[in-house]
Order: C-alpha cells, then sequence, then structure tokens
C-alpha cells in the first residue's frame, strides 16, 4: 500500500468525498479508502514541502510517458482546461498526499491500471507560507512605558492619586444623584 501525507484540510475533504461517494461503489471509491486506510494526518504547518497538497503544483508522468504539469484542486475549476487536475478524478486524488518520486498504481476500471508517478512539487502553499516571527524572549516588551504605582506609608491609595471629592450637606444629609 502506498503511504501518503494529507492535511487535516485535505483528509477531511477525502472523507467527506467517500462518505458521498460510498454507495456508489468502483475505482474512485476504492481509492479514496486506499488514501484514508494510509493517511499520515498532519497540520499544515506541518506538512512536508515535497508533498502534494491542494493547490500543489506538480509535474508527474503516467505509466513513465510524457511529463505534465497541473494544479491539483478540490474541484473542477472553470477556465482553467489543462491546468488543473481536480481530486475528483482518480489521477487528481492518486497525486494527493504522494511525496516527490513516489508512484502509484490507479485502477482506472474495466481491468485497467496506471502507475502515476510525483516527478517533481513546483509549488505548494503550506511550503510557501511564511513562517510565524518568534520574538526574542522580553523583545515584545522592550520599549514600552508601564505606570508605577507607589503607594503610601498606610498602603490604602496610590501616591499621586487624587480622591474623589464628595460633597456632604451641613445636616450630615447626602441627597444622593436624584438631587443633580
Amino acid at each position: 500500500m502506498t503511504r501518503c501525507q494529507l492535511t487535516t484540510k485535505d483528509f477531511a475533504i477525502v472523507k467527506t468525498m467517500l462518505d458521498r461517494l460510498a454507495w456508489s461503489g468502483g475505482p474512485l471509491v476504492d481509492l479514496l479508502r486506499r488514501k484514508l486506510a494510509s493517511a499520515q494526518v498532519v497540520f499544515s504547518n506541518e506538512a512536508d514541502p515535497d508533498v502534494v497538497t491542494l493547490n500543489s503544483r506538480v509535474i508527474f508522468t503516467v505509466n513513465g510517458g510524457a511529463r505534465h504539469t497541473r494544479v491539483v484542486t478540490q474541484g473542477a475549476t472553470e477556465g482553467m482546461v489543462g491546468l488543473t487536475m481536480p481530486i475528483t478524478v482518480p489521477r487528481g486524488l492518486a497525486l494527493l498526499g504522494l511525496r516527490k518520486g513516489q508512484s502509484i498504481v490507479v485502477d482506472c476500471g474495466r481491468g485497467t491500471a496506471e502507475t502515476i508517478h510525483v516527478a517533481d512539487i513546483l509549488y505548494q502553499p503550506e511550503a510557501a507560507r511564511p513562517e510565524p516571527a518568534t520574538p526574542e524572549p522580553g523583545a515584545a516588551m522592550a520599549g514600552r512605558r508601564f505606570p508605577v504605582l507607589v503607594f503610601s506609608a498606610d498602603e490604602q491609595q496610590p501616591l499621586g492619586v487624587r480622591q474623589k471629592i464628595r460633597h456632604i450637606s451641613d445636616s450630615g444629609d447626602d441627597p444622593g444623584p436624584s438631587a443633580a
């Protein structure tokens, strides 16, 4: 069985495809099951750069023939004929999760099969995403000013903080806010 690596997103999409197509049977359903059974699932930021993920630009061969370059997509993309390879067809699904240099045999139905080989990965979105900057310890605090509170000897009121002024009538009665 050919091992593959799928991102959590790609795995969820393949699983959903299987859930929707399982009743139909056929080579695509068998390939979906093989992918899921052999998958090593990783987070997007942990995907190896030499693995085909969705929206990767891949150079591949079929049965050792001419090299083809396609972008592996989730579905058919209108207006991009000859540029994309959707995972809704066996060749597209076969490419998903394979490493550079890896091959897989795909059942085409009617007793025929073809070998798909990943020659190169020209672009992988996960590898192209910039790494989050990790600041040096204390760098986030550099240059910031923080207030310093100094408390009086009785530690009830910080120094430099004005107390609220409260007016009390001569009778000692405080009429409250309703008198205003």
